[in-house]
């Protein structure tokens, strides 16, 4: 039963607009439960999936954690940036070096964006577009899989007490999704969270966030 229970309190946080019409009041619990166990292939018996249903909508647990994260969004401050390009880079030694030599240079130090996202075997850079041409320079030809412009970033600056909230990149990345919108990356640094996405998408993002803020 705590499995079953677990996996579909998970099911639930995972779609924002199942949670907040679940919570109003307006889904049926019955069919939630047999829509949730024949879709997710939930084992165990539908008085089961019911009865974890039942509890997710009345768990002070889940009112607590939901408020929280609604207060720290609610404080947060939204800004947006555009013309942002992402290089994406295969991983080597001297481009470490490279890297090391770049992040000492006051020019790019000082630069608005300037975000680095290693990986095992990829670096994933993200620069302003003005300072493209200067990083190209830089960067081993080598070394470049892929640029990709025409970025955006989303950022939410949170208080203290946001930061500590759990579940807050959570219900950021599943409203975001709920609009349609795919993230390429998220970085965060207290108290920062920083969405990347598509400069197309930006609006519908902004949209998502604002729509948690309010």
């Amino acid at each position: 039963m705590t499995s079953i229970t677990k996996r579909v309190w998970r099911l639930i946080d995972e779609d924002p607009s199942l949670r907040k019409d679940l919570v109003r009041g307006v889904i049926n619990v019955s069919g939630l439960a047999a829509f949730l166990k024949e879709s997710h292939s939930i084992e165990g018996s539908l008085d089961s999936v019911i009865s974890a249903v039942r509890r997710y909508k009345t768990s002070d647990e889940v009112a607590e954690l939901n408020e929280g994260v609604k207060k720290a969004l609610r404080d947060a401050v939204v800004s947006t940036k555009t013309r942002i390009t992402g290089v994406l880079l295969t991983n080597s030694s001297n481009l470490f070096k490279v890297l090391a030599d770049l992040m000492k240079d006051p020019d790019f130090y000082k630069s608005e964006i300037f975000r680095l996202i290693k990986s095992r075997d990829e670096t994933l850079v993200m620069v302003d577009s003005e300072s493209l041409p200067d990083a190209s320079k830089v960067f081993p030809k080598g070394n470049i899989a892929e640029v990709q412009e025409g970025l955006a970033e989303l950022s939410l600056t949170l208080t203290a007490p946001g930061w500590r909230s759990k579940g807050v990149i959570a219900r950021l990345s599943n409203e975001i999704a709920n609009y349609g919108v795919s993230i390429i990356a998220i970085i965060t640094a207290e108290p920062r969270i920083s969405i990347f996405l598509k400069e197309t998408d930006l609006m519908r993002a902004h949209e998502a966030v604002l729509s948690l803020t309010r």
